[in-house]
């Protein structure tokens, strides 16, 4: 053995690559899972072949590359997967400061807002305090107008008084001069009379002394007549002057009464006049407040209704800021997800296509060029459904069709993502060419 070992020691070598390469074909090409289906199958007759060491050991350069390969690939996953991590961080770090400068340009917009309400609350408290300042200005200016007519109505009326009692005492003056005028016209017909009197008394006294001696007794009865009926005429005259006395005593005091009864009326009048300016003022100042209420309302409800819009406006503006923002986030997680879906969608194809690779063997004369469409059901967990996998686009060659069958179930279970994106791998269509 030993001499056998230092004479040929190639042989020993390609003794061992050949057991090599033969437990690695038994280990590649053995189904070790069990399928109850397989039980009842006839079993395949193997057919030995002879294999060239060369042959062998170009199969087994082959197997080598293809696992330099396969691990370069999956180290190509693996970094592809750190790849889409660090963008998927980067895009989460992204969407942060997004959302933080999000958050302070609105933070912004709201100490803006409240700066614009507090100057707008600002100029309304000041509008209405000139407009309340306004309203005072008037209602002083109209107090005082209205206080300016009452003492211009008053003064009016002290000067209607006046007139009045001017007037009066003018009349009382133009009868004192009228009774003085019918006083001296009346004294001045009784001095007549008298002058009369006189001369008719001379010519009776010449007529008289005339006839004194024939008419003595004659005389001295006409002069006791005219003594009686100047005594008649002196009381005629008292009872006159009496009787024109008493009436104007009566005119005095019915004047007194008309002018006591005047200033009654004027007293009245004035009264009446005052308490329908105080009525005039009174209604003026009930309409004013009532103005002023009505217009205090109307300013209130108009503020409260500017407040409810101002407040429904920013409500709005929040409420469509903050769905366009949902809407901006859900499209960029979306797109992000989109992204992620498919790269991992990618990443989980490209392993199951590796999977299948590893598990399939190629036969001796079989062209590199061959590709066939095979559709398998899946299950979670990814195992192929027994009996689902069939050929829908052959290759043209049915060796080459049914160990590509073979390996899908030979690879199963296959490398296939939880939850929703399983749903894409369930009914799983692979277009395989080695």
């Amino acid at each position: 053995m030993w001499e056998l070992l230092h004479r040929n020691p190639r042989s020993l070598g390609a003794a061992l690559l050949l057991h090599l390469v033969l437990a690695a074909l038994l280990l590649v090409g053995t189904d070790w899972m069990i399928r109850t289906q397989d039980l009842h199958k006839k079993p395949r007759v193997v057919q030995a072949r002879i294999i060239n060491p060369e042959v062998v050991e170009a199969e087994v350069g082959r197997l080598h590359q293809a696992e330099q390969k396969r691990q370069a690939e999956k180290k190509k996953a693996e970094q592809e997967r750190e790849q889409l991590q660090a963008r998927k961080d980067e895009k989460q770090a992204r969407l942060q400061a997004l959302e933080e400068q999000r958050r302070a340009q609105e933070a912004e917009q709201q100490r803006a807002q409240v700066q614009e309400r507090k100057k707008e609350e600002a100029e309304r408290l000041a509008e209405q305090q000139r407009l309340a300042e306004d309203a005072a200005r008037r209602k002083a200016e109209e107090a005082a107008r209205r206080k300016a007519e009452s003492q211009r109505l008053a003064a009016e009326q002290v000067k209607r008084q006046a007139e009045a009692e001017r007037r009066a005492e003018e009349q009382a003056r133009e009868r004192a001069e009228a009774k003085r005028k019918a006083a001296e016209k009346a004294k001045l017909k009784v001095e007549a009379q008298r002058k009369e009197e006189a001369q008719r008394k001379a010519e009776a006294q010449r007529q008289a002394e005339a006839e004194q001696k024939a008419a003595a007794e004659a005389r001295r009865q006409a002069e006791a007549k005219r003594r009686a009926e100047e005594q008649a005429r002196q009381q005629a005259e008292a009872k006159k002057k009496a009787a024109e006395k008493a009436r104007l005593q009566a005119e005095a005091k019915r004047k007194a009464e008309e002018q006591a009864r005047l200033q009654a009326e004027a007293k009245r009048k004035a009264a009446a006049e005052a308490k329908l300016q105080a009525e005039v003022e009174r209604k003026a100042a009930e309409a004013a407040r009532r103005e002023a209420q009505a217009k205090q309302a109307a300013e209130e409800k108009a503020q409260r209704q500017a407040e409810a819009e101002e407040r429904r406006r920013e409500e709005a503006k929040k409420q469509a800021a903050a769905a366009a923002q949902q809407a901006r986030e859900e499209d960029l997680l979306a797109s992000l997800d989109a992204e992620q879906d498919a790269s991992e969608l990618d990443s989980y194809v490209a392993a199951i296509h590796e999977r299948i690779r590893q598990v399939w063997v190629r036969q001796p004369g079989m062209s590199s060029d061959l590709s066939c469409l095979v559709e398998a059901r899946l299950i979670p967990g990814g195992d192929v459904t027994p009996g689902s996998v069939r050929v829908i686009r052959s290759s043209g060659n049915p060796a080459f069709d049914r160990s590509v069958v073979a390996a899908v179930y030979k690879a199963s279970p296959l490398p296939v993502p939880d939850g929703r994106l399983f749903e894409q791998f369930r009914n799983l269509g692979l277009n395989f060419k080695p």
